[in-house]
């Protein structure tokens, strides 16, 4: 059963005057009636032009006889939807102007009956024969010219009453300052279930609307380009998403959700002042779907739930909203025949089943609705009471973050202090670019906020079950196949760990302890020294490459020291001659480790060191070091919070497929890779086949087992304050990559790296050139660019023999508070029968061996 409206006669005739009205008292339209019921059973089939035809003889007699009034309940059928259906099947446009006249008489067609098509004869086709040594080019046929439509002038929007009582310029800005939305890439913000926030920016499609209190639009998703290069829907949506549901959850719940417009929104009433524009509070009245292009489409209506202000956003002069006790009437429900599901009437003039899963859906007497339809007046006014003791969850412009008491030191580096804030003065979201304040970033604007900082011990800073070992530190590190742990040195204070793996590439792990971090010179006056005052000048800069839109910030606070280093952040940086002594000193800590670490020769000081600052449960995601301008080796230092370091091999290298899908039978197959052995096998008949053969081999192979997405996590080491890891290795960075993850309240990443100074612009040269400081000498040396590496089999092996400078056994010492043994050949000699290999794992073995009780003090 198909109902074609739910207002009573008379509201049609005064709204609708032009529109011819059948009664359904009339015996001709009665019949029309269930000549439709009996199509829906299968008896007798009628056509959509049979329809249009029948509501045209019964026109006449409507306009001929005076209208009766009709109960309210009755529902009324209008031809027109009828004749625009006609009209859209044959292909011509809905427009009943250029299709029907309406006279006294009644509908006639303008240009008579329709002509019966002159059948097209079929061309004979001719076959020549052509010379194997000739060319044919076949011309394309010329296409008719499309004339050219004037363009449609566009009236400009009026200005809004108000301002939006937040506003962002940036998604990142936005995502990362209002509580209510977070959705870095789509509109809906969804979360728990339910739904928090929702932009309205690209996704204004037909159908989509925007008042001063009333909102409809699509869900979200299921898009992509037509072959025209168009956006469009390319899927159904379906009622069991989870975005759906979540907007479900919201009706029932009584949950209300934020909104938000975006600048490329057509739907705005007015001019939209910034990119993105928080708008109000609303409440989710109505979902249902509808068919756009065949595909099932789910729309949602909001209804703004603060009904006694004017709304920012309505036109700027505009009169004041009237606003009454008793609410407006609702629209007119009805449940379908087939399915017994209730709809309500949405469209103009026409009710039809709104359930999808019915085989009546969105059809008016059995026939698929395929013309533009309109709102329903009463749908759109009617509004929905909401209960004035239900609070919003958030305020829309959140308030400055304080701490709850004056005890809570570590506050000012809590997850809440890392996001952006709200500016009091243009209530613009400003993320925090700056490691000690924020700075909102409009122009004239000058709004600076803080959260002081204390010097906090690192104890402060340990959470869950961490303590600072006063013994040699518990070894937490796992490793997997087909990674390789050397047996472990203990030096001092330190419990050191070396990985391999694969052969050459070693990871070398410092588990530091209480004693070592209190040591002159330790961890513990490092860290205290980089708190104060910011003195390293910490900020987020923006990354090079990224999926956003605009410019999206890093995750974590950064600065470089010495030689320019390249990566994925555009960071600054500055001349070691400018850096503060505790980034000079962790320098020095740094290459003593490495230089311990590797002593087979191939060890080139550093010249280069990147500070990073992470805030509460700040992260680095997988990525390699390996810049064409870095060296084979780098070191890094971890002070505060504890952190986990994690390696994992390159997803290239661990399935052997590219992201475009190509496979290189000539790549090396690693160990531990996915089908390791029979990629090996298949590689080995390469030179043996044809490509043919060769690719439907890897196919076969391919095919037989799920194809992971990544490599699983091949190492995983837990770093404490005070730690260090060395990575060397001429391929480590080409086949591995590596993430931090810190889980305590604040944290530094200090990584040292050598910069290849000829891969880099001779005038920054200078800024690789840093003095050790020296307790004990007054003279402080400097390292040059190009220093030789040291010589394995010198005695003083942990010294940086160069023409310039060396860095002596007491300078070694007086990082750890003891003295160097003088002769250490013996336990480096075993590192010369395997270049590449750290000489930490040759010489625990060889100390084992012996049974020997002493370790040599590496730094």
């Amino acid at each position: 059963m198909t109902r074609l409206s739910s207002e009573p006669v008379d509201e049609v005739a005064e709204g609708l005057a032009a529109t011819p009205v059948v009664s359904t008292s009339d015996s001709t339209a009665s019949g029309m009636v269930r000549r439709s019921t009996r199509a829906h059973t299968g008896r007798t089939s009628l056509n959509v032009e049979d329809m249009a035809q029948t509501a045209e003889v019964a026109e006449p007699n409507v306009q001929k006889r005076k209208r009766a009034p009709v109960s309210k309940k009755t529902p009324v059928r209008d031809s027109g939807i009828l004749k625009k259906m006609v009209a859209y099947s044959k292909g011509s446009a809905a427009n009943e102007e250029d299709e029907i006249e309406e006279t006294e008489a009644g509908a006639k067609r303008k240009n008579g009956p329709p002509k019966a098509p002159t059948p097209r004869k079929r061309p004979k086709i001719g076959f020549t024969k052509v010379p194997e040594n000739v060319l044919v080019r076949r011309t394309p046929k010329k296409q008719p010219e499309t004339p050219v439509q004037p363009a449609v002038p566009v009236l400009p929007r009026p200005e809004p009453h108000g301002a939006p009582p937040a506003w962002a310029e940036s998604r990142q800005a936005l995502c990362e300052t209002l509580p209510y939305y977070r959705a870095f890439n789509s509109g809906a913000y969804t979360s728990g279930g339910l739904a928090h926030g929702f932009l309205l920016n690209l996704d204004s499609t037909a159908g989509s609307l925007m008042n001063e209190e009333i909102v409809i639009t699509r869900a979200g998703g299921h898009c992509g380009r037509n072959e025209f290069g168009e956006m469009e829907q390319i899927s159904d949506h379906s009622a069991d998403e989870s975005c759906i549901l979540s907007f479900k959850n919201n009706m029932n719940c009584q949950y209300p959700l934020a909104l938000i417009v975006g600048k490329q929104n057509t739907d705005c009433p007015t001019v939209i002042p910034h990119q993105y524009c928080v708008m109000d509070w609303f409440q989710v009245t109505d979902i249902w779907p509808e068919k756009k292009n065949a595909k099932v489409c789910f729309k949602f209506r909001f209804e703004k739930i603060d009904r006694t202000t004017k709304s920012w956003w309505a036109p700027k002069g505009s009169p004041e909203p009237v606003r009454s006790v008793a609410l407006p009437p609702c629209a007119y429900k009805e449940d379908c025949y087939m399915c017994g599901e209730s709809s309500k009437q949405i469209f103009e003039h026409v009710w039809m089943c709104l359930n999808n899963d019915c085989s009546e859906f969105w059809r008016i007497d059995g026939h698929e609705v395929t013309c533009p339809l309109t709102y329903n007046p009463v749908f759109l006014e009617e509004r929905t009471h909401w209960r004035d003791e239900i609070k919003p969850p958030y305020d829309l412009a959140p308030r400055l973050p304080q701490p709850n008491s004056p005890d809570e030191a570590s506050y000012a580096f809590n997850r809440a202090c890392w996001k952006g804030i709200v500016c009091p003065k243009c209530k613009r979201c400003t993320s925090r670019r700056h490691w000690d304040a924020w700075r909102c970033e409009t122009q004239d604007c000058g709004f600076t906020y803080n959260v002081p900082q204390p010097v906090l011990a690192p104890t402060a800073l340990m959470g869950g079950h961490d303590v600072e070992t006063t013994g040699h530190a518990v070894p937490r590190d796992q490793a997997v196949h087909p990674v390789t742990m050397q047996l472990p040195v203990f030096n001092g204070g330190w419990r050191i760990h070396t990985y391999e793996l694969c052969p050459g590439n070693t990871i070398t792990h410092f588990h530091a302890n209480e004693s070592v971090n209190q040591q002159s010179g330790g961890a513990n006056e490092l860290f205290k020294a980089l708190q104060k005052d910011n003195c390293m000048g910490l900020q987020r800069f923006p990354m090079k490459m990224h999926a956003g839109t605009g410019e999206v910030l890093a995750q974590h606070f950064s600065l470089n020291y010495g030689m320019p280093y390249k990566y994925v952040v555009a960071v600054d940086s500055k001349a070691f001659s400018a850096a503060p002594t505790p980034i000079i000193n962790a320098l020095k800590r740094l290459n003593s480790a490495a230089k311990a670490a590797i002593c087979d020769g191939s060890f080139v000081s550093f010249n280069e060191l990147l500070a990073v600052g992470y805030f509460e449960a700040g992260k680095m995601g997988f990525h390699d070091d390996g810049e064409k301008e870095l060296g084979p080796t780098i070191a890094t230092l971890s002070l505060g919070g504890s952190a986990v370091m994690s390696m994992r091999m390159k997803s290239r290298y661990f399935t052997g497929l590219t992201k475009g899908g190509n496979y290189d039978p000539l790549e090396p197959v690693l160990p531990g890779s996915f089908l390791e052995e029979e990629r090996k096998s298949l590689n080995a008949r390469w030179p043996t086949v044809t490509a043919d053969q060769f690719e439907q081999w890897r196919k076969a192979l391919y095919s037989s087992r799920k194809m992971p997405r990544n490599g699983p996590v091949l190492l995983t080491m837990h770093l404490s304050h005070g730690d260090i890891v060395v990575m060397h290795g001429n391929e480590m960075q080409k086949y591995y990559e590596h993430q931090i993850v810190s889980s305590g309240k604040m944290r530094f990443g200090l990584t040292c790296r050598h910069i290849k100074p000829e891969l880099v612009d001779p005038a920054d040269h200078w800024k690789g050139i840093y003095e050790l400081p020296d307790e004990d000498d007054d003279n402080a040396q400097t390292l040059a660019l190009d220093a030789r590496p040291a010589r394995v089999d010198d005695p003083q092996s942990f010294a940086l023999q160069d023409q310039n400078t060396t860095l002596a056994d007491d300078v070694v010492a007086s990082i750890v508070g003891e003295a160097a043994p003088s002769d250490l050949t013996n336990l480096v000699e075993p590192a010369k029968a395997d270049s590449g290999t750290s000489a930490l794992a040759k010489t625990s073995t060889t100390i084992v061996s012996q049974g020997e009780t002493h370790f040599p003090v590496f730094f």
